[in-house]
């Protein structure tokens, strides 16, 4: 049966033997551009490195934890559970680990990056940021012994995911903004299901219509806007909210970075917050503490932590119970207070 070499992957990628190498170990010295020849190449042959002997120049046997995420993802709020990964690795044992980033463009892309880490045995457990898995690529992982956890979401029935509960989360947002007095709030967020399949929108969108509803009210149509997660579109939603008719007197954005971006929006048309409009948003990075926000938290750092913790000890052969994260919390800051104009209860 034909075994492909690392000479065969080199001639078909097109580089030389040592550029191979550097990819299998993960070297910083390689161009995502040649990195991604030389996966495609390993994916297409089938290679398999013999791990061992890739690693008996360091003397030590290194371990790898693979991170798959998005190229859309907040930054602080990576930075957060990355370094939430960090610490659990530096808190489980003695052993070496070391952290490779897999970023996707597209679920086309995710399955391909899925199929190439499974053939090149490159890692020895997986995180998956956001992402959910179909059937068969939970089978393709299983099959091939390498443990796989879910970071960003909820438990789901077949594989452990650790997580904020959106849903509540969106509801305690919309209470509090409600205990506060408002009525007329708005939701800004990103489309409710994505390109990339992911619901966050959606669930936390429900968990504040569900708050409204309790208190027998509706979610008005002209209070939605939804819209690629981006900076700049959430700059010219809140714009468009901002200048309605009647605008609203709150703002429930479903990320911080989406709120901070409302404060933008409010501050260019020359109204203060939160005179004219109260802001609230989701996450509780870094910044929104520095600018006053008033948020929900979603506790960032201690689900990576909670999330490589679990892994290792899938990788060790002995899995502990699911991790359970707390449950999100409103946290009051400058940019909401009670209603006492229009509208108020």
């Amino acid at each position: 049966m034909f075994r492909p070499t690392i000479r065969d992957v080199a001639r078909k990628a097109g580089v030389g033997i040592g550029t191979v190498s550097r990819v299998l170990n993960n070297s910083p010295k390689v161009t995502p551009e040649t990195r991604q020849a030389v996966l495609a190449a390993i994916a297409e042959l089938g290679f398999r490195p013999n791990t061992i002997a890739r690693q008996l120049p360091r003397r030590t046997r290194l371990h790898n934890i693979g991170v798959v995420t998005q190229p859309f993802i907040n930054y602080q709020a990576f930075a957060a559970q990355m370094r939430g990964l960090q610490l659990g690795l530096y808190d489980y044992d003695s052993k070496r680990y070391e952290i490779v980033l897999y970023s996707v463009r597209s679920l086309a892309h995710f399955d391909e990056q899925l199929t190439a880490i499974v053939r090149t045995g490159t890692v020895d457990g997986l995180i998956i940021i956001d992402f959910d898995l179909l059937d068969e690529q939970k089978q393709m992982l299983r099959d091939a012994g390498l443990p796989f956890v879910g970071l960003n979401h909820l438990q789901d029935a077949d594989w452990p995911c650790i997580g904020a509960n959106n849903h509540l989360g969106g509801y305690l947002a919309a209470s509090y903004l409600l205990d506060l007095g408002h009525t007329d709030i708005a939701y800004l967020g990103d489309e409710l299901v994505d390109t990339f399949e992911f619901k966050t929108s959606g669930q936390r969108y429900e968990g504040f219509r569900r708050a409204l509803a309790e208190r027998g009210l509706p979610v008005k149509d002209e209070y939605v806007r939804l819209g690629f997660h981006d900076y700049d579109v959430a700059i010219e939603l809140a714009t468009e909210l901002l200048r309605l008719p009647d605008p609203p007197t709150a703002i429930f954005a479903m990320c911080d970075m989406q709120a901070l971006a409302c404060l933008d929006a409010a501050r260019r048309l020359g109204l203060r917050v939160p005179e004219a409009v109260s802001v609230m948003g989701f996450d509780d990075l870094e910044t929104s503490y520095h600018v006053g926000l008033t948020t929900v938290r979603q506790h960032f750092e201690p689900a990576g932590r909670l999330a490589v913790q679990h892994l290792l000890a899938l990788i060790d052969g002995v899995p502990p119970p699911p991790p359970v994260l707390p449950p999100p919390e409103v946290i009051p800051r400058q940019t909401t207070r009670p209603l006492t104009g229009k509208g108020a209860v």
